[in-house]
């Protein structure tokens, strides 16, 4: 019986959860695959006359500079390459290749749109998402953002109007992996955590705190802490 009450009374750790998504196939990426294919063909072409062929055509060079040119166009300028997004509790993420770059909402300073781009202004560190090929991960961004640091959110509403409404099931939503927190400052005190097991974090923003000098509420987002606090 007692230890019935012991594991009642127990804390149930709270599983952090963020959403994954795809980029979504544009105008813009159809026009890129487009020029990548003619740069493959054109530089393809070239190489077989210029090195391959026993009689090599006179335009060769010419294919393979054009082809490289248009390929290396398309993969650099093209959304054909669009990286997965991830939002929630964590923060906004981008996946390149295994490597996961990350801004937590306390973090963000601004949130503004330029030229169908979705740009993150945070501390020390930047990146944009194309509105066209991830609206439904902007959608989801926009609508946590405004919830978690609304004065970070410079988003017009001509931007969103477009935007679809967030659903329940939209995205693969996993659980968040262990977030770095080692080498940050607590927001409280000012400072350096050396150990993760020693932070704290607020739910709503992910701002950081040492576990001893947690406070009654959020300095960056006023929401409640204490208790609610999780571990990092």
């Amino acid at each position: 019986m007692a230890d019935a009450i012991k594991t009642k009374k127990k804390k149930k750790k709270r599983t952090r959860k963020e959403r994954r998504f795809v980029g979504e196939q544009t105008y813009a990426s159809k026009l890129a695959v487009s020029i990548g294919m003619l740069g493959g063909l054109g530089l393809g072409a070239g190489v077989y006359s210029q090195w391959v062929s026993a009689q090599p055509a006179g335009i060769a060079p010419y294919l393979v500079g054009g082809g490289a040119l248009l390929l290396g166009g398309a993969l650099f300028y093209g959304d054909l390459g669009t990286l997965p997004i991830r939002v929630g509790d964590a923060g906004i993420a981008i996946e390149r290749g295994k490597e996961i770059e990350r801004i937590a909402w306390c973090d963000l300073e601004r949130v503004h749109a330029v030229d169908g781009k979705l740009i993150l202004e945070g501390k020390g560190q930047s990146f944009g998402i194309v509105i066209a090929a991830h609206s439904k991960g902007v959608a989801r961004l926009v609508a946590e953002g405004t919830r978690r640091v609304p004065e970070a959110m410079d988003v017009k509403r001509s931007t969103i109007s477009g935007l679809p409404e967030p659903r329940e099931d939209d995205g693969q939503v996993l659980e968040v992996e262990s977030v770095q927190v080692a080498g940050r400052h607590c927001a409280a005190s000012g400072k350096a955590i050396a150990f993760e097991r020693d932070a704290r974090l607020c739910p709503l923003c992910c701002q950081v705190y040492l576990k001893d000098v947690v406070p009654k509420k959020c300095l960056t987002c006023q929401a409640e802490l204490g208790e609610k606090a999780v571990s990092a």
